[in-house]
């Protein structure tokens, strides 16, 4: 890479891959048998709303004139290897949902860092179609993280009421 422009279609490369297989663990997540039903609802529209947001970003690229480029995400592989190592382990119904929804905040909050770098970028350079497209992931990411903070909240103090009597 020998521009700042290489770096920003780099960058965004990574974060679509970040949404590919966001979009697999979510499937993943989806699959272990979730039982708390709003948990399963919310994962079920963030997997949907990866394809969105994924989508998005190639019509940033396209805009930009650039080929997507084949960039891999070091950080939700991490994710990935985490729950497929959780896994392997007998888990009740109730810390695996509390895990499930600990690893779709992981993907939400990594998916605003980058989108919170990428859309000042993107400004910067004077996009202003990345930086739509950038912006509305990045708000739909934020909602998200709202969503599952206080979903968090609820099941965890319900994991703990019912693992301390």
């Amino acid at each position: 890479m020998k521009t700042a422009n290489e770096i920003f279609l780099f960058e965004l490369a990574a974060m679509q891959d970040l949404e590919r297989q966001a979009r697999s663990i979510l499937g993943l997540l989806i699959g272990t048998r979730i039982h708390d039903p709003t948990l399963k609802q919310i994962i079920e529209q963030m997997a949907s709303a990866s394809d969105r947001h994924s989508d998005r970003i190639g019509t940033c690229l396209q805009h930009l004139g650039a080929a997507p480029l084949q960039t891999r995400s070091g950080p939700i592989r991490g994710v990935q290897d985490d729950f497929q190592e959780f896994l392997r382990g007998p888990h009740n119904d109730a810390v695996r949902d509390l895990f499930a929804l600990n690893a779709a905040q992981r993907i939400t909050k990594l998916a605003i860092a980058g989108y919170e770098h990428l859309t000042d970028w993107a400004t910067t350079i004077a996009a202003v179609t990345c930086t739509q497209c950038l912006l509305k992931n990045l708000v739909e990411k934020t909602e998200t993280s709202q969503q599952l903070r206080k979903l968090n909240q609820t099941l965890s103090e319900q994991l703990l009421t019912t693992t301390t009597t």
